[in-house]
């Protein structure tokens, strides 16, 4: 992290290593008190990244055999049903209740507003089986977020059972995905729990039923997994997150120490050419929370812009864009005013969200970054 914008340490560094000093000054030819401002820039840095290098595959992030980039989401024992489970209904038909649970996604998209759309999302019900008769699962889900609600709409469907006796339990899945349900729709809400629910349905055979007459565990297993590919339409999605102010001076009120607010501007020149296809553009926020009030902004517009992409969605190419970012004198004295910095991140994707993007692990970006300071020193 930033400790008061590395100023003593750039200082250092730039003068003696790195720097081209704009201003000369007779250090002999000062006085006790002084005043200065040099304009100081630092050599460029070039630098080339990947998601790969910064985010490894773990339990949520995947990267598939393709490099695709997938969000995985497991719950396990979402269903977990025995024979005397099934107590209510008649003699052909015995119902037991999916106990309801909840994936909780809220430190994952709680902090995203916009509009974007999820193209390929799946669920995929992993069960064991070893009940010999028939049973369907009638499997609900709704989405929420704040006030607002999507629902799976997922048809009741017959889970595979075993061939007894030779088999006494069967492991298969069934997949919910957008052909057979509402869960594109579900997963772009984007919600911030997703709330599960449900029954099965055991059909039994009237006459010598199977479940009567064979021994065995009769017992119901199933997990669930949400598999969310990078695979999708973006449209001024926002990011925003809230951190405490890491620039605030909490040090000493000697006037030699050299404080945010002595600083006339910092500049970060930046070029890139940018593999990925989504556009980013950042806000940065002073924020006093005791008042409420923003302090200062500075708004880093149009960072990078996204690259092409060809009709898979894949990017086929780099946008080269060049922009600064201004750190101004009302920004630094506005420092130490405020306890929090809120940043805010918008993504605009290839065609402003027209266009089928992916996410692959392997896209890059290759920059140049330089960096003027003109700080305003006085020396006691």
């Amino acid at each position: 992290m930033i400790k008061r914008l590395f100023i003593s340490i750039s200082m250092i560094m730039v003068l003696s290593i790195t720097g081209c000093v704009k201003e000369t000054y007779n250090m002999s030819m000062l006085s006790k008190k002084a005043h200065l401002s040099p304009g100081i820039a630092i050599s460029a840095v070039k630098g080339s990244i990947s998601l790969s290098d910064i985010v490894k595959t773990n339990e949520t992030v995947v990267f598939d055999q393709n490099k695709l980039v997938i969000l995985v989401f497991k719950k396990d024992s979402v269903v977990d049903l025995k024979l005397t489970d099934f107590s209510k209904g008649t003699l052909i038909q015995k119902i037991a209740a999916i106990d309801p649970t909840t994936f909780n996604l809220d430190d994952v998209l709680s902090h995203i507003t916009g509009d974007f759309q999820i193209l390929n999302p799946t669920i995929t019900f992993n069960y064991s089986n070893s009940f010999p008769d028939s049973i369907k699962i009638n499997l609900n889900a709704t989405g929420k977020r704040k006030d607002e609600t999507a629902d799976l709409n997922l048809a009741p469907f017959t889970l595979a059972k075993p061939n007894v006796p030779v088999q006494q339990e069967i492991t298969a899945s069934f997949k919910i995905d957008k052909t057979n349900s509402n869960l594109p729709n579900l997963i772009s809400l984007p919600p911030e729990m997703i709330n599960f629910s449900g029954s099965a349905i055991m059909s039994k055979i009237v006459k010598n039923s199977q479940t009567d007459n064979v021994l065995g565990p009769n017992r119901l297993l199933g997990s669930l997994e949400i598999d969310v590919p990078l695979d999708l339409k973006i449209n001024n999605l926002q990011f925003t997150d809230t951190v405490n102010n890491f620039m605030k001076d909490y040090g000493s009120d000697n006037d030699n120490t050299l404080k945010p607010e002595n600083i006339q501007f910092l500049r970060i020149k930046i070029s890139a050419k940018n593999g990925f296809p989504l556009g980013v553009s950042l806000k940065m926020s002073l924020y006093d929370s005791f008042t409420h009030t923003v302090k200062s902004t500075v708004d880093a517009n149009g960072i990078l812009e996204p690259a092409p992409v060809d009709s898979n969605g894949k990017a086929s190419g780099f946008t080269e864009t060049s922009t600064s970012i201004d750190f101004t004198r009302e920004f630094f004295s506005s420092v130490n005013k405020a306890d929090k910095i809120i940043f805010r991140f918008t993504l605009n994707s290839t065609g402003n969200g027209t266009q089928e993007v992916k996410i692959y692990s392997d896209y890059r970006i290759n920059f140049i970054a330089a960096l003027v300071i003109k700080p305003d020193i006085k020396l006691n």
